[in-house]
C-alpha cells in the first residue's frame, strides 16, 4: 500500500499560522510558533507576498484578509 504524505510545506504552515493568529507577526515570532528555519520563513514570506496571500505592515506580516484596510479619504466639497 502507498500512503500519501500528509506533511505540509513551509508555505502552508506559515499561511496557517498567520490565519490562526489573526495579527501581524515578525519572522522571529513565526519561527517561535512553527520551529521552521528563520531563512526559510523569510523566503516563503516573500513567495506568499508575491502570490497576494499576505501583506507586510509596520507591525509585521499578516494574512491579507486580516490586514487593516486604509480609511477612504473624504473629498471636500467645492464651495
Amino acid at each position: 500500500m502507498i500512503y500519501v504524505s500528509e506533511k505540509k510545506t513551509a508555505k502552508e504552515i506559515i499561511l496557517e499560522t498567520l490565519k490562526k493568529e489573526k495579527r501581524p507577526l515578525s519572522p522571529k515570532e513565526i519561527q517561535k510558533i512553527t520551529n521552521l528555519n528563520y531563512n526559510t520563513i523569510r523566503g516563503r514570506l516573500q513567495d506568499l507576498k508575491k502570490a497576494g496571500l499576505i501583506v507586510r505592515t509596520d507591525e509585521g506580516w499578516v494574512y491579507k484578509e486580516y490586514a487593516e484596510k486604509p480609511a477612504k479619504k473624504r473629498r471636500r466639497k467645492k464651495k
